[in-house]
């Protein structure tokens, strides 16, 4: 019988080897849903410092609100760098919580992408749409903070060099990745010097990028007299990437850039009480927040630290961090719930019922989503079996 059995898996088996693949696709029900995943919106400006029609991009954060303020990332190669960009910015923004939320204007270069990006006159006229035109029409249309960030490479970075060098009090801070130098005759090189020894100051972030290029991309040699003739404010990064080419590093570096800029944005962490408390502790924690949106604390930072603290048997500050976390968070079950735990891990059983039962009417009351409404009974259910 375990023969037969073995022999007939083995013929279907062998059948199925010859069953084209496209009738079994043929069998699938699909459906084409007619809505296409939306990166940017595109418009065209009639500009006057150009006496051209011109085409940009923007991008708007998830969740984006006319009530709160966002930064702007300008790019200025937007047919190769917009998609790109939208999603570093929307990925550090969203899931890594590395970067504020920001609206990405992409602008697109004319026909000759030599002329706007580095041929030396006309790419100053680009800038100069850039800044007296279309960067006043974005700040009137869109909610903007008033922080300006310009992002390019190979061409690309030698215009937002040039940027710098030219109108440095534009943008807050120059990404160059993999800057042509090279193209514009090393002028950009010159124009530093000459910024350097005329002592003038300029107090933005540049963060400058190479790949496995050599000396003659001229970034190597931007940098040696950067360093040689520094500009007064300048505070300057750069990055050199051997395993990367000139075609390859612009992603990464990208990303990169954004997190060593927003360094300081980031999500705090703290990995022990003394290290949350040598940083002022709750009172640190509400000054980081306070110049943020939101300027709320996450629930996430306050949990963790209240849990530091039930390890050490330190009631007081358990309790104080859990309370706050409920204050910035009053319709949070999560909140109401985790200071049930430290309530019950501090073996105060009949504050932590009270609490996980108030855990879970708020989430009721406040319409939760059904998985977290189940959860906070099954927590409460299974708090009742402890104490039983």
């Amino acid at each position: 019988m375990m023969i037969n059995n073995n022999l007939k898996m083995m013929i279907v088996w062998l059948i199925s080897l010859y069953i084209p693949l496209n009738v079994i696709a043929n069998e699938l029900e699909v459906t084409e849903i007619n809505k296409p995943i939306v990166i940017a919106n595109k418009f065209s400006i009639k500009s006057k410092v150009l006496n051209d029609l011109r085409t940009f991009h923007v991008h708007l954060p998830t969740g984006y609100n006319k009530s709160s303020n966002y930064p702007v990332l300008y790019i200025p190669d937007a047919k190769r760098k917009m998609q790109k960009t939208a999603a570093i910015t929307d990925d550090l923004a969203d899931f890594a919580g590395r970067i504020p939320k920001m609206i990405v204007v992409g602008i697109e270069t004319n026909k000759n992408r030599k002329a706007d990006l580095s041929s030396l006159i006309s790419s100053k006229q680009f800038l100069t749409f850039i800044t007296k035109e279309l960067k006043p029409y974005i700040n009137t249309k869109y909610a903007t903070n008033g922080e300006n960030l310009l992002m390019g490479s190979s061409m690309g970075g030698e215009f937002v060099v040039r940027a710098l060098l030219e109108q440095p009090k534009e943008f807050d801070a120059y990404f160059a990745i993999s800057p042509s130098i090279y193209y514009s005759d090393f002028q950009l090189v010159k124009k530093a010097n000459e910024i350097s020894n005329n002592k003038k100051q300029i107090n933005k972030h540049l963060y400058l990028s190479v790949a496995n290029e050599g000396w003659n991309q001229g970034v190597e040699e931007l940098v040696y007299n950067l360093r040689k003739h520094p500009i007064q404010g300048l505070q300057w990064k750069f990055t050199k990437l051997e395993e990367e080419s000139h075609g390859s590093i612009s992603l990464g570096q990208g990303y990169q850039g954004l997190q060593s800029y927003y360094a300081s944005w980031a999500k705090p962490h703290f990995k022990n009480t003394t290290d949350f408390e040598s940083k002022g502790g709750l009172l640190g924690l509400k000054d980081v927040y306070t110049t943020r949106n939101p300027s709320i604390v996450p629930i996430s930072i306050l949990e963790h630290m209240a849990l530091l603290y039930v390890d050490e048997k330190n009631v007081e500050q358990a309790i104080k961090l859990s309370l706050y976390a409920i204050k910035q968070h009053p319709t949070s079950g999560r909140a109401l719930r985790n200071l049930a735990y430290v309530y019950e891990k501090l073996h105060m059983p009949k504050k932590a019922l009270v609490t996980y039962e108030k855990a879970l009417s708020t989430s009721i009351k406040n319409n939760h989503k059904k998985s977290s409404i189940e959860s906070h009974k099954r927590a409460l259910a299974e708090f009742k079996k402890r104490i039983l």
